[in-house]
């Protein structure tokens, strides 16, 4: 459980920042981030990362119960395939993901929906 409460502290906080600065500087952030989505370098590299941080999270804390522990599994299995779909099919990400970036009421979402899950994982990491 202490492993679980340290991700959650981690991961939330995490996706509390990322999601709010993308929002409120969303003119900022989506150049950059269409900019880089232009590069198949950045791509692959991005899914190593996100391949190392899927690794150590599944290895670590693949625990499938019916609690709110179970959202840093499967999180921890996204970002695993994130970083496998990044490496092995970098032109399909760079066209989906430039799509979704592109689209204001999809990135709108995909924003709000990880600042949604990065506050439910504050809440059980610090109160719950």
């Amino acid at each position: 459980m202490v492993l679980s409460i340290f991700l959650a502290k981690t991961i939330g906080l995490y996706l509390l920042i990322v999601s709010t600065a993308f929002m409120l500087k969303a003119d900022e952030f989506k150049p950059m981030m269409l900019d880089m989505l232009k590069n198949q370098s950045i791509v692959s590299f991005s899914g190593i990362l996100a391949l190392i941080f899927g690794i150590l999270i599944v290895v670590s804390h693949n625990i499938w119960v019916m609690d709110w522990r179970v959202i840093i599994t499967i999180l921890g299995w996204l970002t695993l395939l994130k970083g496998v779909m990044r490496l092995f099919y970098p032109e399909f990400v760079m066209k989906k993901a430039t799509k979704c970036v592109e689209n204001k009421a999809s990135y709108n979402i995909m924003m709000l929906i990880t600042l949604f899950i990065g506050l439910v994982l504050l809440y059980f990491g610090y109160v719950g």
